[in-house]
């Protein structure tokens, strides 16, 4: 008996907590929760900015757009554009003039790090909402949560 309901548990309960967990984590920030499965074709001339390590683009979907920044040759990360200080207002994270390895929020002056999403300078405290970004196949990426 004491298999069958753990195996219960493993089957039917833990993806049900770890599907709450996604959404927790936008409640906690106050961002709304929009499901996001996103295919870019890194060929596509609308990506080149993609090409080299630490290019980025910006792409529709998420809450108020998604960032796209190139780690490493295999690696990429991608946040959600909305600024996590006073998360009702609706602003939009926009790359820093100056650098290529911040974003600034024009509402509050937050600064964000395009590497991980951190907050470099507030008021901001909560890092930027991180999007899975994973090559599905070769020149495809695929961005979700």
């Amino acid at each position: 008996m004491f298999w069958k309901n753990l195996r219960f548990l493993a089957l039917f309960a833990l993806p049900l907590f770890w599907a709450c967990k996604k959404e927790n984590i936008n409640e906690q920030l106050g961002i709304p929760f929009v499901n996001v499965s996103r295919y870019i074709f890194l060929n596509d001339p609308l990506y080149t900015s993609l090409n080299p390590i630490g290019g980025f683009a910006f792409i529709d979907g998420g809450s108020r757009g998604i960032v796209v920044y190139r780690r490493s040759f295999d690696e990429f990360v991608a946040f959600d554009r909305h600024c996590t200080w006073q998360t009702e207002q609706a602003c939009q994270i926009q790359p820093d003039t100056a650098t290529t390895v911040l974003l600034n929020c024009p509402c509050c002056t937050s600064r964000f790090s395009i590497v991980d999403g951190a907050v470099m300078n507030g008021p901001a405290i909560n890092a930027l909402l991180p999007y899975r970004a994973q090559i599905s196949s070769p020149g495809t990426l695929h961005i979700y949560n």
